[in-house]
């Protein structure tokens, strides 16, 4: 087994047993998938843990959000390499969210170009998989500075989401003709549903759950 998916099942835990009879849903995605707001009760609060509860028995819903990962091969933690991508082939998930980018905003790690380049590939690589999953692109919620001392966290930049990875993702929906779920218009007012400003607190993993389970194309 390579180093780096060992390091991924220490970290993360295995991944649950795949039920072939029932449903699937594959959740790719950075902290904000994992979990990193309710890092100690996630698998109870995490927003796709919330939605396995409320879809129920007849899905699995997979979590395989990687903490500070990038969609960049370029990043410092690209998911290409570090992610569970070799778990989500085996499973074959029928739907496919991707909310990736955040991460990206980095100084050390942003390029516009490349990163709308990348997302553009990553798109066709999910649309080209042989079972022809349902794909929903997810932008990024906003990420908020603290309200003392005006910085936000973990070196993220909010005008490279607002002005580089929300119109790459916006724009590879309309160019490739999938559904895109606009986070980040859905949190720019709600800072209270962040514990540090880009990670989702209980409350906000609730919100970011619920719209999903009204916006996600679930009957196919």
């Amino acid at each position: 087994m390579r180093w780096d998916l060992l390091l991924g099942r220490l970290y993360y835990g295995a991944q649950p047993r795949i039920d072939r009879e029932k449903r699937r849903m594959g959740c790719i995605g950075d902290s904000i998938t994992f979990g990193a707001g309710v890092v100690n009760t996630r698998k109870a609060d995490a927003w796709p843990f919330l939605l396995q509860k409320s879809l129920g028995e007849g899905w699995q819903v997979f979590d395989y959000g990687v903490s500070g990962a990038t969609l960049q091969k370029e990043g410092h933690f690209p998911y290409v390499k570090y992610g569970f991508l070799p778990h989500f082939r085996r499973c074959r998930p029928e739907l496919v969210t991707l909310m990736l980018g955040t991460n990206d905003t980095k100084p050390f790690n942003w390029n516009r170009e490349r990163f709308a380049r990348e997302y553009d590939e990553a798109v066709e690589q999910l649309l080209a998989l042989p079972w022809r999953p349902q794909v929903v692109l997810m932008t990024p919620p906003r990420a908020f500075p603290d309200s003392a001392t005006g910085v936000i966290g973990f070196d993220v930049v909010e005008d490279a989401i607002v002005n580089g990875v929300r119109p790459a993702v916006l724009t590879a929906g309309e160019k490739y003709g999938v559904p895109v779920i606009d986070l980040y218009a859905f949190t720019e007012d709600h800072p209270e549903y962040f514990i540090d400003g880009v990670h989702p607190n209980r409350e906000g993993n609730r919100a970011i759950a619920d719209y999903l389970l009204k916006t996600l194309p679930l009957a196919r």
